[in-house]
């Protein structure tokens, strides 16, 4: 079964068979169809060069391999996804190996991947070198009511308006500078990601003080079970407003923007290692449901494969 290289013309049946492997269901197809097409089509991806293929003799797509470069950071993500029958097998292990390649091709240092499937996915990634680097926690929020909240006096919230791509840009590199994983962004990034159909500009949501921005929540959505769960993306505090107890002002507008448009639940991830967000979260009702975990082959150590 030979890997190939995406082409435009393979989008529906890739988008068939990554909804298949991931049931996506039928309330929420139309919204992850939509949602992943903006995806391969985001700047600076370049899935003809990027995305790889698994295809049967039929042409007929079992799994494929997306890599995305973050090289300001030297480092490239994957997302590999076989057909069950597939699971384990040589030809998922070559798509592994295809991804890693073209990692080393664009001149990354590491590679990170986060299977859905970590546990079955452990072996076969220890085998091609990759260690376990980072636990995140999955959170969700299902309750009837809000926590009460209110903005800290001299401080104020608003929502993303056109022309505030450059002052995202500089408020998310600022919060996230240093953070495991981060790659900074591009205004022309911010302002394709703000514009995707999983988002809104009412869901992206500032905390100012005067005219000095403090942080932001960037909320989206996303077809979770059946219905469409309610996501906080991003959250962050400029540097100089940390420790001054606005981090849960900024939570709960996000929070209680998501409730305004009927979302089913709120979910949220954060690394485990980071005990005081972990704090905030459960402190307004989110509770942990499961882990996500991510794998790392740092591509500067000589590759020793199980063969």
């Amino acid at each position: 079964m030979p890997i190939r290289s995406y082409t435009g013309d393979q989008l529906p049946s890739l988008l068939d068979f990554i909804g298949a492997v991931r049931g996506w269901g039928s309330q929420g197809r139309d919204l992850a169809r939509r949602i992943y097409r903006e995806v391969l089509a985001q700047p600076d991806l370049s899935p003809s060069d990027n995305c790889f293929l698994l295809e049967d003799e039929e042409g007929k797509i079992q799994g494929f391999c997306l890599v995305t470069p973050e090289l300001p950071i030297s480092r490239t993500v994957l997302e590999l996804e076989v057909a069950p029958h597939l699971s384990g097998s040589s030809l998922e292990v070559e798509l592994l190996r295809r991804g890693t390649e073209r990692a080393r091709e664009l001149g990354a240092r590491v590679v990170h991947i986060c299977p859905l499937e970590a546990q079955r996915l452990a072996d076969l990634l220890s085998a091609e070198s990759f260690v376990h680097a980072r636990t995140y926690l999955d959170l969700v929020w299902d309750h009837a009511e809000l926590p009460l909240w209110q903005a800290p006096d001299g401080f104020s919230v608003r929502s993303f308006q056109p022309g505030d791509a450059s002052l995202l840009t500089e408020i998310q590199n600022s919060a996230f500078d240093g953070s495991w994983g981060f790659c900074p962004n591009s205004v022309d990034q911010i302002e394709y990601r703000a514009s995707l159909s999983n988002t809104s500009h009412q869901g992206i949501i500032f905390l100012h003080q005067g005219e000095n921005p403090a942080g932001y929540c960037w909320t989206c959505v996303a077809p979770v079970n059946g219905g469409i769960r309610g996501l906080i993306g991003m959250i962050g505090v400029v540097p100089g407003y940390r420790g001054q107890g606005v981090s849960r002002a900024i939570l709960l507008a996000g929070m209680e923007h998501l409730r305004s448009i009927g979302v089913a639940d709120i979910a949220l991830q954060v690394d485990g290692s980071n005990t005081p967000a972990i704090r905030l979260y459960t402190s307004v009702g989110f509770e942990k449901v499961g882990e996500i975990h991510w794998f790392e082959l740092d591509l500067e150590l000589p590759s020793t494969p199980n063969c």
